[in-house]
């Protein structure tokens, strides 16, 4: 007997397995290989509105990772925060790595909104549509200091110790300001077809500040009627959603949405299951995604630079994807997911 598994970086849920991928050629430029490549990334944190500002880790809602697109927009995932901040929310955009850092603090409400869903976003519909934007300005936004201590907790102090602190560290000083004068990626658009990409591509993972770039070897395919491309698991794991991915040639393809596995039950039912594969899925930018962007960012979404996927990043898939489309499509219409709690954990439905 077998089970399947699927898991959102942020949350759980059942899924199907898809075919084996076939190979490709990939170009051997090497950008996005360091953390420095990746200091237009973030992780950020989701509390209540009545939470303190430094509160971080004090009845957080939720954590995910966001990839910096224009001066005051950060593109991330749906599922980290049309729950969430339903009914309002504060992020914490946390900027630096090192054993000092600066949170900058947004609040979203319905009269004054900092996040923006993507229309057609469900739970019940696993990637597509799965994106959002966060409008937080890092020259304006209000901003709490603090170093990490020994045990990982945060010990806030003034500005002008955080300007000390930098003060004494090259590297800090190197990545604050790269930060603060950043050169934003060019955004690839994929449409018209299913793909194999002629790229490989990176991600990065970011707990407590500490960032760990994770390449993929694999083959990355793009099926249009999914709205997702999917690979084999390289290390995506819990608590990245949202987070940019990245060509080997600096382009961002879009963002983490989740894995998802296949198992197969255990004999002793007291035993875990053994996992025969796992996939990472995500969102990627296509026509439908470039109208929303269109539409918040207003006059900041023609200040990107928007590239066509096809046919200089691409090339069209050969594969059929028929039986991949349709065991989605029966998915959706039976796993009829309960919401997220507030948490953002969920109930899951009889597999």
């Amino acid at each position: 007997m077998f089970k399947i598994l699927l898991s959102l970086s942020c949350l759980v849920f059942p899924i199907i397995s898809a075919a084996e991928v076939s190979v490709m050629t990939v170009t051997d430029e090497a950008k996005h290989t360091t953390k420095a490549d990746f200091l237009h990334t973030f992780e950020y944190y989701i509390l209540p509105l009545q939470r303190s500002s430094q509160a971080v880790g004090n009845g957080t809602v939720g954590k995910c990772q966001a990839t910096r697109i224009g001066r005051r927009w950060f593109a991330t995932a749906a599922h980290c925060l049309e729950n969430a901040c339903k009914d309002g929310c504060q992020i914490q955009m946390d900027l630096l790595e090192n054993n000092v850092s600066a949170l900058a603090t947004v609040s979203h409400t319905k009269k004054n909104p900092a996040v923006f869903i993507m229309p057609g976003f469900s739970y019940d519909v696993f990637v597509k549509n799965d994106f959002a934007l966060i409008r937080l300005d890092l020259d304006r936004a209000p901003r709490a200091y603090y170093k990490r201590g020994e045990g990982g907790e945060r010990i806030f102090f003034s500005k002008q110790q955080f300007d000390q602190a930098v003060a004494k560290t090259p590297s800090v000083r190197s990545a604050l300001y790269r930060i603060q004068s950043p050169s934003f990626p060019p955004i690839l658009v994929f449409d018209n077809g299913n793909y194999l990409l002629d790229r490989t591509i990176s991600v990065i993972s970011i707990f407590d500040g500490k960032r760990v770039v994770k390449p993929n070897p694999n083959p990355v395919h793009y099926v249009k009627k999914l709205g997702f491309a999917y690979t084999k698991n390289f290390g995506v794991r819990r608590g990245m959603s949202g987070s940019g991915v990245m060509s080997n040639t600096g382009e961002f393809l879009g963002v983490i949405s989740g894995i998802f596995q296949t198992t197969k039950a255990a004999a002793n039912k007291e035993e875990p299951p053994s996992v025969l594969d796992e996939k990472f899925m995500f969102f990627v930018f296509n026509q439908p995604a470039i109208d929303f962007m269109k539409e918040v960012m207003g006059s900041d979404f023609y200040k990107l630079d928007v590239k066509d996927a096809y046919p200089n990043f691409v090339r069209k898939s050969r594969k059929d994807y028929t039986e991949l489309v349709n065991r989605m499509e029966q998915l959706y219409k039976l796993n009829k997911r309960p919401r997220p709690t507030a948490k953002g954990s969920t109930q899951k439905t009889a597999d």
